[in-house]
């Protein structure tokens, strides 16, 4: 993983796929540990597990869009 500081003061971590594949199984099991949600720490993980899905899904679209266009080609 990377980690990068803007320069609006956000901070970005950049990860791999494998990364990634590790993080959002982390965050599932959490989640379907902690099903009552009332905790900061469970809000946070269920917002972290949507990003993380959310990026997984556009990675994975982009690569399906990447591979039609190289055999269309």
């Amino acid at each position: 993983m990377q980690i990068i500081y803007t320069p609006g003061g956000d901070v970005v971590a950049v990860m791999g796929v494998a990364e990634v594949v590790v993080t959002e199984a982390a965050l599932m099991r959490y989640v379907a540990e902690s099903p009552d949600g009332k905790l900061a720490a469970d809000n946070l993980a269920v917002r972290m597990l949507r990003d993380v899905v959310g990026a997984n899904e556009q990675a994975e679209q982009h690569t399906e869009e990447a591979a039609e266009a190289t055999a269309s080609a």
